[in-house]
């Protein structure tokens, strides 16, 4: 019996040991641009291809669009560069590379997409928006000690990076996901934390909400809204938060400016960003549910309307005409 006892506080010793070393892992290196100190970057505009070291590390930058500098905000330093094609080459590391984490500043744009590359070729999947941490899994073929990987930005953004962290292949922890579902869509409130938090910032989410505005510029040109929401329906003079050219259910155009109004109940699909104070769902997030509704069918009505009607091939019907029509922009059913 002494001895199972023994065994079996051997093999929980073993487990919490395990538990804290996962919990505690670490990056292989860690580059800093919160201070430059060690690495003298410009601190103002340069074009040009450069190198710049920390004593340790070496990394090559250049920029021949907006270029690159050394700047600094309310809370710390970081390295901005941009925009389109603009690059930061790493060193060669001699492990195996599994995962590079690009820490965002907090100032960081929204829209920014970037990715590693290797050789000219992407090597991981392209992120959108600078702030906060994004994690490049590296492809297995590139994760090779040796291999120079480099970070370009692929819009017409700038990005603003902190730091850098580079993980050794095995030690790279679980990524953060953010996802949910309808069911547990998260309120404006918790959204707005998520983002500040700035993790899995990739993923795509559900966030429900209760239109304090509707921007109905966009609809004429690309049949979607800038779509306003809060917890409580009022309006957000500071910190808004917008479903930025939000479109209908299941991804498709609005067949109307006013199908979304002040008041409604929604819930709507896409990935968290901000973009000049606002918070957002970023372009190409669509509506999900509206009042409770996911099909777009709001009401079953039994007596004819004196609207104007029309049926889904977009032909004018008449008061007697049964079955599903559009309404004010909005699809019914009469019977």
């Amino acid at each position: 019996m002494n001895k199972i006892l023994r065994l079996t506080f051997v093999a929980l010793l073993a487990m919490v040991s395990n538990m804290g070393f996962a919990q505690d892992a670490q990056p292989a290196v860690t580059l800093d641009f919160t201070s430059n100190a060690a690495w003298k970057l410009p601190t103002k505009y340069a074009k040009d291809k450069q190198s710049f070291t920390n004593g340790t590390y070496t990394i090559t930058l250049e920029a021949a669009n907006s270029g690159y500098k050394f700047n600094t905000n309310k809370d710390s330093g970081y390295l901005i560069f941009g925009k389109k094609d603009a690059t930061l080459t790493l060193p060669a590391f001699d492990f195996d590379v599994e995962r590079i984490d690009i820490v965002g500043a907090s100032s960081a744009s929204g829209k920014t997409t970037q990715n590693i590359f290797v050789d000219g070729n992407a090597v991981s999947t392209e992120t959108t928006g600078a702030k906060g941490t994004h994690e490049y899994k590296i492809a297995d073929a590139s994760q090779k000690a040796g291999t120079i990987y480099t970070l370009k930005v692929t819009n017409d953004n700038n990005t603003q990076v902190s730091k850098i962290m580079i993980w050794k292949k095995g030690t790279a922890p679980a990524p953060v996901s953010i996802k949910n579902t309808p069911e547990t869509a998260y309120t404006v409130a918790k959204a707005k934390e998520l983002f500040d938090a700035g993790k899995g910032l990739d993923d795509f989410v559900y966030v429900k909400g209760i239109v304090s505005n509707v921007d109905s510029n966009p609809f004429e040109q690309y049949k979607e809204l800038n779509i306003y929401i809060s917890d409580d329906g009022q309006v957000e003079k500071e910190n808004a938060f917008e479903a930025y050219s939000c479109k209908s259910f299941g991804n498709t155009d609005f067949t109307a400016a006013d199908a979304v109004k002040t008041g409604d109940k929604v819930v709507i699909y896409g990935k968290l960003t901000s973009f000049s104070g606002k918070y957002e769902l970023d372009r190409g997030c669509y509506l999900y549910s509206l009042n409770g509704s996911t099909t777009g069918i709001s009401k079953i009505q039994t007596s004819a309307a004196k609207a104007v009607r029309y049926n889904l091939a977009g032909q004018k019907v008449g008061a007697n005409y049964k079955g599903v029509v559009i309404e004010n922009g909005k699809k019914i059913v009469v019977k």
